[in-house]
């Protein structure tokens, strides 16, 4: 599956993108779990920085004041023990290198004293780890248009790299950054290197007032090294050139990682099986690694479903992530509190808090999926019990409703499908006002769901001469709870390829997700 760059699904959260682009971007997140769940980060990562800008902030002398206090700080040679770190020589005309520690004044206090890993902007986690000394200080620049761009620090163990973004004026004082992720020219990429092949990887930029934070997590086992590149045309609002490349060496990330294999314990509910492979304890996130699968008999079935549906829509149906397995769960400590839960992405339930990073990738087979959770590490060393509460597994349905777009307006067309009440209420064919792009269909449904009722999943549309549009973007989902047991819903669908609107529409349900909680919960001790 080509997934796209992570500035393109930012650019989708920020409402960056064209109507097309859009509707192109939804119908890949519809069948592809890791985008989705990067998509809900960003948008958590928006709603945090919302709440972080609303608080009270410190007065702006509040640094000089403090340090008017301070004993003037001689730095020791080997304070403490660095972390291995290739610094590269950087070619580029106009690109200076700062290597050592610079003095560069800053509007925040923790700022100056520990850098962006020890504020709040980054997860505990981090901060943890920087409590130990654990983060590199390398202070590269470049400098164009009395703007400097600085990376600060930077942080590697076995579950990510993270390193910190600045934006200095010529007076040395840091600006929030604002990095135009509508220009295009505006790139970052992550190059990693398994001994054999460079391989591209995936990354996560959190936005804040004095840093930006880039993050890369490392799901490649075998990689020996992953290069960060910036190439920034654009900051700030000043047009220039800025490029970094910062090396990263992994040949010691797991240095203070020590893991508990957990001998593929095993556990088959409803249809799926549960493989638990592992748990890391990282410096900066303890990790869960697990596999779920549809069993053999399960997966027979869903695949003469699946053959009926491709011969029926044709082969744009994408089986990746439509069928799938996920699991519910939550950590115990020794005192059988619950310190992490972990739900898939389509729930109505909100992200933990002690989340730090939730992945998945196809092992190969439908249903067959790859996971790697983590979360803030505890402070106390702790002993971890692994609770299953229940899973939920992705299938084919056949279900299907007529309606007439023309009439949708006056007469609604309602049904009822596992706990899903749902109106059509809208069907419109709007007409692209730029040269090429086709129109697009916006279908709007509204209903209520009951808490314990089925997720809906992909749709395809037919039209009355039996062309399908397999291509139906979930275009926005609004959910509402109303009480305890029901949510309010609004969702748009949106399709292209019709070139006018057509006596009768069928929608077809391509997909359904159903929750089989356990009563009898399955405990897993995650220690020796």
């Amino acid at each position: 599956m080509n997934c796209p760059k992570e500035d393109k699904l930012t650019q989708y959260v920020d409402d960056l993108l064209t109507e097309q682009e859009h509707a192109q971007l939804n119908i890949h997140l519809k069948t592809c779990d890791n985008c989705r769940g990067i998509v809900q980060l960003f948008k958590d990562e928006q709603q945090f920085l919302i709440e972080t800008l609303q608080t009270q902030t410190l007065p702006d002398n509040f640094a000089s004041l403090v340090l008017e206090q301070l004993e003037p700080y001689v730095p020791k040679i080997a304070r403490r023990k660095s972390r291995p770190w290739k610094r590269a020589l950087l070619l580029a005309a106009g690109i200076v290198f700062a290597l050592g520690l610079t003095a560069t004044l800053s509007p925040t206090f923790a700022q100056f004293i520990g850098g962006m890993f020890s504020t709040e902007q980054v997860d505990k986690g981090l901060r943890m780890a920087a409590e130990k000394g654990l983060e590199e200080r390398v202070n590269l620049e470049v400098n164009d248009q009395g703007l400097t761009l600085k990376v600060e620090d930077i942080f590697v163990d076995s579950s990510r790299v993270a390193i910190s973004i600045q934006i200095i004026d010529e007076n040395g004082i840091a600006q929030r950054p604002n990095i135009n992720d509508s220009n295009r020219n505006n790139r970052i990429s992550v190059t990693g290197y398994n001994g054999k092949n460079n391989i591209g990887i995936g990354y996560h930029m959190d936005r804040g007032r004095d840093y930006n934070l880039i993050q890369v997590p490392l799901n490649e086992d075998d990689l020996e090294n992953i290069t960060i590149k910036l190439n920034f045309v654009e900051m700030n609002g000043k047009i220039g050139k800025w490029k970094l490349e910062v090396p990263v060496d992994l040949t010691n990330s797991s240095l203070y990682t020590t893991s508990t294999p957990l001998n593929n314990m095993t556990k088959n509910i409803d249809g799926i099986t549960i493989n638990l492979k592992e748990i890391q304890f990282a410096s900066s996130s303890t990790t869960l690694l697990y596999e779920t699968s549809f069993l053999m008999e399960e997966q027979a079935v869903i695949d003469e479903q699946v053959k009926s549906i491709v011969e029926k829509f044709g082969e744009d149906v994408s089986t990746f992530g439509i069928y799938n397995t996920f699991i519910h769960y939550h950590l115990e400590n020794e005192q059988n509190k619950s310190i992490f839960k972990h739900h898939p992405f389509f729930t109505n339930q909100p992200w933990d808090n002690g989340l730090i990073l939730s992945s998945g990738r196809n092992g190969g087979l439908l249903g067959y999926t790859v996971s790697k959770e983590s979360f803030v590490p505890q402070k106390v060393d702790s002993k971890l019990t692994f609770v299953l509460d229940g899973v939920y597994k992705s299938v084919p349905s056949n279900y299907s409703v007529k309606f007439n777009p023309k009439k949708i307006k006056d007469v609604p067309v309602s049904f009822e499908y596992e706990g899903n009440l749902v109106s059509i209420t809208n069907a419109e064919l709007q007409t692209s006002v730029k040269q090429g792009d086709s129109s697009i269909l916006q279908i709007v449904m509204e209903g209520r769901k009951e808490d314990d009722a089925a997720e809906l999943g992909v749709w395809a549309l037919m039209d009355d001469t039996g062309k399908s549009y397999v291509r139906l973007a979930n275009d926005s989902t609004k959910t509402e709870k109303e009480n305890n047991n029901s949510y309010k819903r609004t969702i748009n669908f949106l399709t292209d390829g019709l070139e006018e609107t057509p006596k009768e529409l069928t929608l077809h349900l391509l997909s359904v997700s159903r929750y089989q909680e356990l009563q009898d919960k399955w405990k897993v001790p995650l220690y020796k």
